[in-house]
């Protein structure tokens, strides 16, 4: 696990989500009680989101699941500065 500043999240997540290689990602609280899970493999983006809500979004294209990970990651870490990333390859 490695833990990064909530300011470096988009960035983080653009040079993941530009790599074509299949994965898992999960971003969690200081604390770990709430996290989003984004899983890329061949039927496209997959987003689970388990905080204040519980949901889960799919999307095709890596734009739409970027606007929605960074919408999501403001509200489940409206006031956490420090966040944990679990990145596995598929």
């Amino acid at each position: 696990m490695t833990m990064i500043y909530k300011k470096q999240l988009k960035q983080f997540l653009k040079r993941t989500f530009k790599s074509k290689n299949y994965f898992a990602l999960k971003i969690l609280t200081f604390k770990k009680d709430r996290y989003l899970l984004i899983i890329y493999n061949q039927e496209g983006y997959s987003i689970c989101e388990e905080g204040f809500e519980k949901s889960h979004y799919q999307f095709e294209s890596s734009e739409e699941a970027m606007k929605k990970v960074m919408e999501k990651a403001n509200i489940e870490f409206k006031r956490s500065h420090r966040l944990y990333t679990q990145f596995r390859k598929e």
